[in-house]
């Protein structure tokens, strides 16, 4: 055995992802890490991922760029967009029809979003990349043919990419599924109940070629594992400590609260805590609240509803390393738990990045799930949902800071095992079994 393992120690690994870092989002943050790390261990690792991707180019690529393949994609969004666009011919000229025109108008446009959704991005709306990124990867495979290949969804072209690939050259492949695909548990609000029934054949056409299968929670493994019987490994999103500054000792006498990341309207609710600061009267002067990121209309308009707008600071979203930047200067981290109790199993990225900034949590959220479970066997912070009780901990945390001029770092303990080298770590071991078997 241990012969074996010395002839795999290094291996050459494809990785297929449509997320990758220059990109700014929580999909390229987690393959960029990924991809990092196994070139650190010693692996030699190629990537094929798209170009233009709808995210910010400002994050770090953190391995040498000529071993990243940028393919280019078919914009399966565009035909739609010409009709449902102000700029597309019907909405430049609905104002001149009458009330039965543009009746028939919207029942037409909602008749293209439908067939949109339900046939033409299939399995999703990144398919028009496949084309290409199939052909990159068969022209690099003919000339550096790989150990393995790991494909990341969603979106779940990936697997499909990987899937086709691996029954081409036969190299074994990794499928990581960061959400559940025709288990996903807003699947019926996003397609129509008979797509589900063609979906799940491909799905399991699909993952069943895979020899492995790697996930983000331990109740998302479950799934898979009883739905596929095969390799399943929990690999967490984690933090990078090369990431974070030196933390500054600027002085400020208010209790500064920080949320990074955008408000998913309807699955996350900031109000417990709006309520909690109109409940405090006049002591909530020494607080504030600052969200950095996007979609936070609904927590400004909420803030305003509740009376404690002067409380709070909404600012556009900022790149990665300053919003990192953010949290470690940040008094409190401000986590929005999930509102669904169906998200049980679901971590969100920022955790990690919370967790490694070392300051204190206070997460908001009305179930308990395996993000709350985490910060409190940690000690990473607090759990509360209902106002009176966010009031009282926003309370005697101002009051220390008042006391003792800051809030101390969590322990060095607390983000032990949870960092991307650490994790990374467990998908090399997984993925040596993977090619031994």
């Amino acid at each position: 055995m241990g012969v074996v393992r010395i002839a795999y120690r290094f291996m050459k690994i494809l990785l297929l992802s449509y997320y990758f870092p220059p990109f700014n989002g929580i999909g390229p943050v987690r393959i960029g890490k990924i991809a990092k790390y196994l070139s650190r261990f010693g692996h030699d690792v190629r990537v094929v991922t798209a170009r233009d991707q709808p995210y910010e180019p400002n994050l770090p690529v953190e391995i040498s760029p000529e071993k990243a393949i940028y393919a280019s994609q078919f914009n399966v969004n565009k035909p739609v967009a010409l009709v449902f666009g102000q700029q597309g011919r019907y909405g430049a000229t609905e104002h001149q029809h009458s009330a039965l025109s543009r009746w028939i108008l919207r029942k037409t446009r909602a008749c293209y979003r439908y067939i949109y959704k339900s046939v033409l991005a299939f399995p999703d709306e990144q398919i028009g990349w496949f084309p290409f990124a199939s052909r990159a990867g068969r022209c690099l495979i003919r000339e550096w043919k790989p150990d393995l290949m790991y494909a990341c969804a969603s979106p779940y072209t990936s697997l499909l990419l990987a899937h086709s690939l691996s029954r081409k050259f036969r190299i074994p492949w990794v499928a990581e599924l960061r959400d559940l695909w025709v288990d996903h548990q807003y699947y019926f609000q996003l397609y129509p109940f008979w797509r589900r029934w063609v979906e799940r054949r491909l799905e399991r056409a699909v993952i069943r070629t895979a020899t492995g299968i790697v996930t983000v929670s331990e109740p998302l493994a479950e799934v898979l594992r009883k739905k596929y019987g095969k390799p399943t490994v929990v690999v967490l999103n984690g933090y990078d400590p090369d990431d974070y500054p030196v933390r500054t000792s600027s002085f400020n006498a208010n209790l500064r609260i920080i949320y990074t990341g955008m408000i998913y309207e309807g699955k996350q609710d900031p109000s417990p805590l709006f309520r909690a600061l109109k409940e405090l009267g006049g002591f909530a002067t020494h607080i504030r609240v600052a969200f950095y990121g996007r979609y936070l209309g609904a927590a400004r308009d909420l803030a305003s509803a509740t009376g404690v707008e002067h409380l709070t600071e909404f600012h556009a979203q900022v790149p990665y390393r300053d919003s990192l930047k953010l949290q470690r200067e940040a008094d409190v981290l401000l986590l929005l738990l999930w509102n669904d109790s169906s998200e049980k199993g679901v971590y969100t990225g920022k955790l990690f990045e919370y967790i490694g900034a070392r300051r204190p949590i206070l997460a908001i959220g009305p179930f308990r799930d395996v993000a709350s479970d985490l910060i409190e066997r940690r000690g990473a912070g607090c759990v509360l949902h209902e106002p009176k009780d966010i009031a009282n901990q926003l309370r005697k945390w101002a009051t220390l800071k008042q006391t003792n001029g800051s809030i101390p770092d969590l322990s060095e303990s607390v983000p032990e095992g949870l960092s991307r080298e650490s994790q990374a770590r467990r998908l090399e071991e997984f993925l040596l079994d993977v090619v031994k078997s």
